[in-house]
C-alpha cells in the first residue's frame, strides 16, 4: 500500500515537472481544405502558451501530430528540423499555424502523402489535431497534450443549371444574350474562386465529348465569385443543310445534331456543349479528384432553333 502511495506521488511530480507550461488550442472545426490556407488564416488555428510563474525562460519545440479517428497518426512535425521558440513568464504567447504546423516540417505518410503531393489537400475525412510542447534535446514533454479534432469536407463542383441539358433555345433570342447559370462551389470558402466557363459547338458526326476536347471554344470566359453569365454571342444560329440523296440515311441520335429531313438535304439545328472549371485563388483546379483532374462540372447540351422551322 505504501509503495502504491510513493509510485501515484512519484508521478505527480513527474507531470508536474514536466508540464511546466500550460496550452490552449483553439481551431475551426472545419478548416479548410488546403493546408497551406491554415497559415494566412488566424481563425483556423491558434495555440496559447502560458509559462507558470516564477520559472526561468525555455526554449522549448512544438509537437504536432495529425491522427485519424481510430489514433493513426497519418502526419507529425520533424522535431530534428523544427524550430525552437522562446516562452517565458505567466503572459500567454500566441501562436498560428505557421508556427504550430509548418507545412515544411510536417512529414506525411501512404496515401495522406500523395493526396497533399498532387493536389494540397488531405482526403476528406474526420482528423484529430494534436500539440505538445517539448524540450530541444531529448523531446521530453514539457506541456500536456491538447487534441481538437476537425472535418475535411468533400468539395462538390458546381451544377449547371441553366442552359439545362437537351433545352432548345430561340435562335432570335440567342443571337442577343444566352444566360448561364450554376450552382456555387461547396462549401464554400473566403478564398477568391474563379469560374471559368466555356462553349463549344458540335459539329455534325461529332459527339459532345470530343467537341469539347477538339473543338476551339466560341466562348471562354473566367468570372470571380459570379454563378451567373450573360453571353451576347453576336452569331448567327441557322441551321444548315448536308446533301443526301438517300433520305433519313443520318438518324435523330445522341450522337449528332438534331436533324429534319427534308428528302434530299438533311438540316442541321446548332448544337452546343458548356461546360465551368473551377480555379482557386493561385489559378489550379480547386479539386483534382473528381476524375478529370481539370475540377470541371458536369457537361451540358443545348440546341439553337428558330421557332417556326420543324423538326
Amino acid at each position: 500500500m505504501k509503495k502504491l502511495a510513493f509510485l501515484s506521488w512519484l508521478c505527480l511530480i513527474v507531470i508536474s515537472a514536466s508540464a511546466q507550461f500550460k496550452i490552449d488550442l483553439i481551431m475551426s472545426s472545419t478548416p479548410p481544405g488546403n493546408l497551406t490556407e491554415w497559415v494566412n488564416r488566424r481563425e483556423v488555428l491558434t495555440l496559447l502558451v502560458t509559462g507558470q510563474a516564477g520559472i526561468p525562460p525555455q526554449n522549448l519545440k512544438i509537437k504536432t501530430e495529425i491522427k485519424t479517428t481510430d489514433g493513426t497518426v497519418i502526419g507529425n512535425t520533424d522535431l530534428a528540423r523544427a524550430s525552437s521558440f522562446a516562452f517565458a513568464g505567466s503572459a500567454p504567447t500566441i501562436l498560428t499555424a505557421t508556427e504550430v504546423m509548418p507545412m515544411e516540417n510536417m512529414v506525411f505518410t501512404g496515401k495522406y502523402k500523395s493526396s497533399l503531393q498532387r493536389t494540397g489537400k488531405l482526403p476528406a475525412d474526420n482528423y484529430i489535431l494534436c500539440v505538445q510542447l517539448v524540450r530541444p534535446v531529448d523531446f521530453a514533454p514539457a506541456s500536456e497534450v491538447k487534441c481538437k479534432s476537425f472535418y475535411l469536407a468533400a468539395t462538390q463542383l458546381p451544377v449547371l443549371m441553366k442552359p439545362y441539358n437537351e433545352e432548345v433555345l430561340d435562335a432570335k433570342l440567342a443571337q442577343t444574350a444566352i444566360t448561364f447559370r450554376w450552382s456555387p462551389v461547396s462549401p464554400r470558402t473566403t478564398a477568391q474562386i474563379t469560374y471559368r466557363i466555356q462553349v463549344f459547338e458540335v459539329l455534325p458526326n461529332q459527339t459532345p465529348m470530343q467537341a469539347l476536347r477538339a473543338n476551339q471554344p466560341l466562348l471562354d470566359q473566367e468570372l470571380t465569385g459570379a454563378t451567373q453569365y450573360i453571353w451576347r454571342p453576336q452569331l448567327t444560329f441557322m441551321a444548315y443543310f448536308t446533301a443526301d440523296n438517300t433520305q433519313g440515311s443520318m438518324p435523330d441520335n445522341p450522337h449528332h445534331n438534331k436533324i429534319v429531313s427534308t428528302g434530299t438535304d438533311t438540316v442541321h439545328i446548332p448544337r452546343f456543349i458548356w461546360t465551368l472549371q473551377t480555379l482557386d485563388d493561385h489559378g489550379l483546379p480547386i479539386t483534382q479528384t473528381d476524375g478529370n483532374g481539370e475540377a470541371r462540372s458536369e457537361p451540358v447540351v443545348f440546341y439553337v432553333k428558330d421557332k417556326v422551322q420543324k423538326q
